[in-house]
């Protein structure tokens, strides 16, 4: 590997969806070497490492390159822990409230004034003036072409019927200042060691906005081995009526973008069947 010498210990890490994943060990560190992603997306965690990392359990990421084929790769430190996928059902009990309160607490990173709002670039800057236009974008007709659905034979009963249940709801979308938010937390991508949360890795999705997006992204995937996290998300938020709505109006939105960006971008996602019934499931029956 030309960036590092004396290289040991070299295995494959698991959990990527679009990159392949190693961690390797070189002298006195550790290293993860991710290749693969896109390369916008390596420079912003390398953006977050620098800016946050200080506050926040983020690998620091020490390099961000391109093959001469043009495929983008990444170098990071590594952190100590296992995913949240590979504890034991009473690990992940005793994990949930510290999850919750590490993801809250990236709320209280200060986010540079006229940053805007939604996913930011690998230069910090979010490309809309508030979050309401950032949750609404997703039935924008400017932003988003849903007649492609048609095209590639994907029926778009429940993306209406999503929409429409969007636009009654958006009004729970406003918030007067941005936070930091985590737009990608599930059990592959939080690291915890001996009770405590370590880290939070690929921060590609991380965006400006509401941290209770964070919570809906959890109650989207509904990811079997979270279900303790996933109560306890409920118990903490569901009392509230106001977030109650924030969160069914931010869980449509993730839904209809997730489809939106496999069916009509044709980008690398998760299994479009499920995602469309679990939207389907959340417009008929709520959270």
């Amino acid at each position: 590997m030309k960036h590092y010498s004396n290289i040991a210990n070299l295995e494959s890490l698991s959990g990527g969806l679009v990159s392949q994943t190693f961690s390797f060990q070189s002298g006195d560190y550790r290293y993860v070497f991710q290749i693969g992603g896109r390369h916008e997306d390596y420079e912003k965690q390398q953006y977050i490492s620098r800016k946050y990392g200080m506050t926040i359990p983020v690998r620091e990421v020490v390099g961000v390159h391109k093959t001469e084929d043009g495929v983008s790769y990444c170098f990071s430190k590594f952190i100590s822990g296992r995913k949240l996928f590979d504890l034991n059902d009473r690990e992940r009990r005793e994990i949930a409230e510290p999850v919750i309160d590490i993801l809250l607490r990236m709320a209280e990173v200060m986010i540079p004034v006229g940053s805007g709002y939604g996913r930011f670039d690998a230069n910090g800057y979010a490309p809309y003036k508030t979050w309401h236009d950032f949750i609404s974008a997703i039935y924008n007709d400017t932003v988003c072409d849903w007649s492609v659905l048609s095209l590639r034979n994907f029926s778009d009963t429940v993306v209406r019927k999503a929409i429409d249940e969007l636009q009654k709801y958006i009004h729970y979308a406003q918030i007067y200042n941005p936070y930091l938010v985590n737009g990608d937390a599930g059990s592959y991508n939080i690291i915890a060691l001996d009770g405590q949360i370590t880290g939070l890795i690929d921060c590609g999705s991380a965006l400006y906005g509401d941290p209770l997006y964070c919570m809906a992204n959890l109650l989207f995937w509904n990811e079997d081995k979270l279900q303790d996290l996933i109560s306890m998300v409920k118990r903490r938020f569901f009392a509230d009526e106001k977030s109650k709505g924030k969160l069914y109006c931010y869980a449509l939105r993730i839904g209809l973008e997730e489809i939106y960006n496999t069916v009509a971008l044709n980008e690398i996602g998760y299994d479009i069947s499920w995602v469309n019934n679990r939207l389907g499931e959340i417009v008929r029956h709520g959270l």
